[in-house]
């Protein structure tokens, strides 16, 4: 009976030298940075994390308004376009344009299966 009066005791005392001896932190972050250089001027206008930070994001949503309005005021400007065959028909081949009756025609004709048959002349086709 007294062995564990002694140790309840004496961790009553332990427990107390420990906890007064914890440095209490209180969430303090410390003492202030000393900045140097651009740093210096930059946090003397931002002096905080969050506002440094949304004076870097609004200066790039600038430079991104300004190059959008200024390529819209410019206009754009007109390329030349290649001019290119709208017929689509390869005369070597007889194939006649798509989109004409010929065509509905070539559809249905002999020409038409043996141009699928050969290998050949489908990637010629195919080519021009």
């Amino acid at each position: 009976m007294v062995l564990p009066l002694a140790a309840a005791a004496a961790r009553r005392r332990v427990g107390g030298a420990i906890s007064s001896q914890v440095q209490r932190r209180a969430m303090g972050g410390g003492p202030a940075k000393e900045w140097e250089g651009i740093d210096k001027v930059v946090r003397g206008v931002f002096p905080g994390d969050h506002q440094l930070a949304v004076a870097i994001m609004g200066g790039y949503a600038g430079l991104y308004l300004v190059v959008k309005m200024g390529s819209a005021m410019g206009g754009k400007k007109e390329e030349e376009k290649p001019v290119v065959a709208s017929s689509g028909a390869d005369a070597g081949a007889g194939i006649p344009a798509i989109g004409t009756p010929e065509f509905d025609k070539f559809l249905d004709t002999e020409a038409f299966v043996k141009l699928l048959d050969s290998e050949e002349q489908l990637t010629k086709a195919l080519a021009e």
